[in-house]
């Protein structure tokens, strides 16, 4: 099978099996973490010209995808130490990270109880709105995650490249989900205390945002508590780059690990 071909692979951790997308076999290993109510199959445009200079592993974060549900309240720590869990099933010492959305949470998590293990740190589309900030937009959240499927008119606005395809997988991913598992991963990201683990972060990170994107104002957040990491904004795009400009995304990501 050619190195650049995505495959399937099951990984049994403390935390279930966890399912992932791998392809390649040099270079070292690159995680991939998706947004909430999404699967592996976020990085779909990407994993493979990304797998030519990495091996190349997107997982489906417990609760979602293929991967088995959780049972209880999963907390952003939570999610960390599942990859850490994955990467010691794998035996894989030390990777580059790469987390959207919620995925930008855990790259932080990481970073400031694993930093060791981190070769670098990219952090994607990531929020920073504190606890209240969140109780003040709940109901958007809700109205967002509370509901499965989605249609095309509602997801447009979100994606800039949206296809009837790409709206289907949209879809899947979120009835794999399910409503209880994508609330309880925002209310993660609502406990999460970003303010407090990034000072603790002492890995090589990027911070990457879409210029159309929700969550651009959260900058000043980065710049001043991580502000050893450069701030890209991709333009054009929106909360999934890696979807909008595929080719850039890669550009990005491989001049920063890479370097």
């Amino acid at each position: 099978m050619p190195t650049d071909r995505a495959r399937d692979r099951f990984v049994q951790t403390p935390h279930g099996r966890i399912h992932c997308l791998e392809a390649g076999t040099a270079g070292t290993p690159l995680i991939l973490l998706h947004s909430n109510g999404m699967s592996a199959y976020e990085y779909q445009d990407v994993i493979a010209p990304l797998a030519k200079r990495h091996r190349v592993l997107a997982w489906d974060m417990p609760g979602h995808g293929d991967s088995e549900p959780i049972a209880r309240h999963y907390t952003i720590g939570d999610y960390g130490d599942a990859i850490i869990a994955f990467m010691d099933a794998l035996e894989i010492k030390q990777a580059h990270v790469l987390g959207s959305s919620v995925g930008g949470s855990i790259c932080i998590d990481l970073g400031a109880r694993y930093g060791k293990r981190m070769a670098s740190l990219l952090i994607v589309e990531t929020p920073t709105r504190t606890f209240d900030e969140w109780g003040d937009h709940w109901w958007t959240v809700e109205q967002v995650f509370g509901l499965q499927p989605q249609s095309f008119e509602q997801v447009a606005p979100r994606l800039w490249r949206l296809t009837p395809p790409l709206l289907l997988r949209w879809n899947i991913d979120r009835n794999k989900a399910g409503v209880r598992t994508m609330i309880d991963v925002m209310w993660a990201i609502r406990e999460f205390d970003l303010t407090k683990a990034l000072p603790k972060v002492k890995s090589k990170s990027i911070v990457v945002y879409g210029e159309n994107g929700p969550v651009l104002d959260g900058r000043k957040v980065f710049e001043k508590y991580l502000s050893m990491a450069p701030v890209t904004v991709m333009p054009k795009c929106g909360h999934f780059p890696m979807f909008d400009d595929p080719g850039a995304f890669v550009k990005i990501v491989l001049g920063f690990t890479t370097a």
